[in-house]
Parts: structure tokens; C-alpha cells; sequence
């Protein structure tokens, strides 16, 4: 009873000093445990008072809300001015037109009335040109903000606050960007530009011909840009093919962290939007930015659910644009040879690319299943971090992981490392877990914990895909 009586003193001073939000959840509260005991039979005598309170709480917190209510409102007419009735039936009034004035010469201004022909002309082409640049996915975005986009992610502030060539290089850039809508491009720096990504050639195993490959493709034309021309120019295109697990996203990366390039990372899902025609500009943008910022390197991870073979039951409209952008674009985009552009892509159904982005992607390599060398290479990578007993042999293991790829192969490491904490903790509480020493539960990794990992792990490909990756090579590779 002492606690209702306080919190309904503190809900009529919380309503006094203005405090209307924390004042209805008081009231709530209050009425919610007088109900409940009411409810529940505490209440052996004055029932009809308890009634009489309750109704007049309920009054209480109903006066409260609606001085809540009438404060917000005041607050919004502040905000946007007059207030203007809702009807969900009547389409609300266009917001207020500001009026554009004319600028003398001498500095005056000069009315709407005082304004010749040829300055309304030039103030309504103005406007018109400033609506033209205003997409549906621009709405609310401040036009000054718009025609400034940001630079790279990972770009120091000596970079932007230094002078010279780097300046110049960057104005150039800003004033290339500008044409574009602002919102486009910071989605092409949030979500495509990749920086810091730290995975080098020695943190994959095997994969040798895949390496050396992009090593020519990439690192090559930068050192060597005079021997690169003519018929010699770089690949346009790249495309990896293999099971899933095999490393192409880990060969992406190592090519954006070794060979200094600016690097770009798109999926189907960067490259979509909900407003007509902002997908193809999205495509236009990634290789302009790409030019701008080149050396650079494009990389469309699954490319099949991208550039899928066009005519094919069920496509849409706007999926057509995209691909016919992203092969005009493909086919233009190493005009220049002093900023080489390569196209990498990676996917896992090779069959389902249309014809057209074939031929632009070059280069079509095999990323096979590890072989018994780098499996056993692998495994020393996976089992770096952990200690291992002296009875264990990478070599044999490696032998009993035929037809794993590199994802399996992780798996199987993760869950033999686990096996010695399990059986450390197996018959112990929360408690006793906690108080465990570091050097007691990081114990070393066995032969039994590799082989009990291998048995309960599956291969995750099967060797009809595999049959099936070779049978599409043999057709189409071009290695």
C-alpha cells in the first residue's frame, strides 16, 4: 500500500513539473497492480472505493496524455509551421515554394516583378537543371553536401590537406564525381571500397598457377607500363572457377592487399536499387570511380547471380540493364592504359554466365580441390596458433582428407582444437570453469582429436560437381 501511495505521488508531481512520459508510465503501473490485486482477492473490504480510485487514476492519466499529446503538436507546429489536418483520405498540401530573386549587378536585389524575361528564363532553367540532378533516391539530401563526394575510405588527412600533385589529382576527381548523385557514390565508397584487408600469397595454400596468373594480370602492367601495350595489354577480365571453399574470395583478397592496387568488392545486392534506372548508374559509377582511383581491381564475387544468361525465362526488365551496363562498361573499361582496370570475378556455377560476359572475362582459370601437398601446407596454416602433440603427422592427415576443400579442412582443424577443452570441462560447472588457468585449458592438439574431427566431417563437394567443373573447362577454360 506505502509503495502505490508513492508511486502516485510521484506520477502527479512527474505531470506538474511537465514530466508527462514518466508520469503515464507511473500511472500505468499503479493501475496495472491495483488491478492485479483486485484481481486476485487482496481487497477483503472498501472495494467500492478501490473502483472509485481506479476510475479516477484512469481520468488522471488520461488528462496527462492528452496534455502530452497537445505539447507534441505545439512542438511540430513550431518545427514546420501551421499545423494542417490529417485526413488519410486527402493527399497533403506541397510544401511551401521558396520564391527566387534576381541579384543586380550593383548588389541589390530585385523583386519577382522587377525581373526581366531573360532572368526568369535563366532562374527557371536553373531551377529546372537543379530538379534534374535531384533522384527519387535524393529526396531530403542537401545540395551543397551532394556535389562534394567524400574521399576513400583509409585516405590519411595528410593526403587530404596536402598540396601538389595529390591535390590536384583529387580536385580532379571531385570535379569528375560531381555529376553523379551524391548518395551513389557514398554507396560505392560504404560498401565497395575495401581497404586493410591483410591476407598475403603465403596465407594460401597452394594454387600456384591461380597466383601467378594474377600476378601478371595485376602487379606486372603497374611496374612494367611501357611493355604493356598494343596487342601485349593487360587482361580486362578474370574469372575463377571452382567448387565453394577453394580460396578464389581469399585470391581477391591477397590481389587488394599485395599488389597495391585500389580494390572494389561488389555483390548483386550493391549494385541493386528500388528507384528505376539507379542500378545502371550504380554499374556507371563503380568503373568511373574505378578509372579515377586506378590502378584498380573489380571484384564480382558470384557473378552468375549478376550476369546471369539474358533470355532466360523469368528475367526482368531491370536485371537486363544491369547486365547490358556491365558489359558495355566491361568492354570500355581499358581504353586507357595508364589506368588499367581488371574485371576478377569468381563463381560457382559457370554454366549459368551469359556468352557476351564470358568473352569479356578473358581469362577463366580452375580453382581446384587442394591437392595432397596443399592439403598438408594447409594444414600447417590452419594449425599455426595451436599447439600440437608430438604424435601428430600433418602428412598422414593430409592423406586421409582427399576430395576436402580448404573450408572443409578449416572446419575439421577448428573442431580438433576443441576436443581437449571438451574433455577438460565435460564434468566440470560454470564455476569451476571460470577458475580454470589459461595454460590449463589450451592444451595441445592430438592424432585421436584430428581423426575424431575427420569422421565427423564431411566433404561439402561431391565428385560429380567436380566432374562437372572439368567437363566445363575442357569447353570454355582459357588458362
Amino acid at each position: 500500500m506505502d509503495q502505490l501511495h508513492r508511486d502516485i505521488s510521484s506520477a502527479r508531481r512527474s505531470a506538474k513539473e511537465g514530466a508527462y512520459s514518466h508520469s503515464i508510465l507511473l500511472y500505468t503501473s499503479t493501475l496495472g497492480q491495483m488491478n492485479k490485486m483486485m484481481t486476485e482477492g487482496a481487497i477483503e473490504s472498501g472495494r467500492s472505493e478501490w473502483i472509485q480510485a481506479r476510475s479516477k487514476l484512469s481520468n488522471e492519466m488520461a488528462m496527462v496524455k492528452k496534455l502530452e499529446k497537445e505539447v507534441n503538436e505545439l512542438k511540430i507546429g513550431e518545427d514546420g509551421g501551421e499545423i494542417a489536418p490529417s485526413d488519410p483520405d486527402v493527399w497533403p498540401p506541397p510544401p511551401p515554394r521558396k520564391t527566387t530573386q534576381g541579384v543586380k549587378r550593383g548588389g541589390g536585389v530585385k523583386g519577382g516583378m522587377g525581373r526581366s524575361r531573360e532572368e526568369e528564363k535563366r532562374g527557371e532553367r536553373r531551377t529546372d537543371k537543379s530538379l534534374l540532378r535531384k533522384s527519387n533516391s535524393q529526396n531530403g539530401i542537401d545540395r551543397r553536401d551532394r556535389d562534394q563526394p567524400q574521399l576513400r575510405k583509409g585516405e590519411s588527412s595528410e593526403a587530404k590537406e596536402g598540396g601538389g600533385k595529390n591535390s590536384e589529382e583529387e580536385e580532379k576527381r571531385r570535379e569528375q564525381l560531381a555529376r553523379y548523385d551524391r548518395e551513389l557514390v557514398e554507396t560505392i565508397e560504404r560498401d565497395i571500397l575495401q581497404t586493410n584487408l591483410d591476407v598475403r600469397w603465403s596465407s594460401i595454400a597452394g594454387l600456384d598457377d591461380a597466383k601467378k596468373l594474377l600476378k601478371e594480370a595485376v602487379i606486372l602492367p603497374t611496374v612494367l607500363p611501357q611493355f604493356f601495350k598494343g596487342i601485349r595489354r593487360p587482361w580486362k577480365g578474370v574469372c575463377m572457377v571452382g567448387p565453394p571453399g577453394t580460396g578464389k574470395t581469399l585470391l581477391a583478397k591477397a590481389v587488394a592487399t599485395e599488389c597495391k592496387t585500389t580494390f572494389f568488392s561488389v555483390s548483386s545486392s550493391t549494385l541493386t536499387s528500388k528507384y528505376r534506372g539507379d542500378s545502371e548508374k550504380l554499374v556507371r559509377l563503380l568503373f568511373e570511380m574505378a578509372r579515377l582511383y586506378a590502378p584498380s581491381t573489380i571484384f564480382i564475387d558470384e557473378i552468375d547471380s549478376l550476369g546471369g544468361r539474358r533470355g532466360s525465362e523469368g528475367e526482368h526488365e531491370a536485371s537486363r540493364r544491369v547486365k547490358s551496363q556491365l558489359l558495355v562498361e566491361m568492354d570500355g573499361c581499358s581504353v586507357d592504359a595508364d589506368k588499367p582496370v581488371l574485371v576478377l570475378a569468381a563463381t560457382n556455377f559457370p554454366w549459368e554466365l551469359d556468352e557476351a560476359l564470358r568473352r569479356r572475362l578473358e581469362k577463366r582459370i580452375y580453382i581446384p580441390l587442394p591437392d595432397l601437398t596443399a592439403r598438408e601446407s594447409l594444414l600447417k596454416i590452419a594449425l599455426d596458433e595451436v599447439d600440437l602433440a608430438e604424435d601428430v603427422n600433418l602428412a598422414e592427415m593430409a592423406a586421409l582428407l582427399e576430395g576436402f576443400s580448404g573450408a572443409d579442412m578449416t572446419n575439421v582443424c577448428r573442431e580438433a582444437s576443441m576436443m581437449g577443452l571438451r574433455r577438460l570441462t565435460d564434468a566440470l560447472d560454470a564455476v569451476q570453469i571460470a577458475a580454470l588457468a589459461n595454460q590449463k585449458v589450451d592444451l595441445p592438439v592430438t592424432r585421436d582429436d584430428l581423426l575424431s574431427a575427420i569422421r565427423r566431417t564431411s566433404p561439402s563437394v561431391s565428385q560429380k560437381d567436380v566432374d562437372k567443373y572439368g567437363m566445363w573447362m575442357k569447353e570454355f577454360g582459357a588458362v
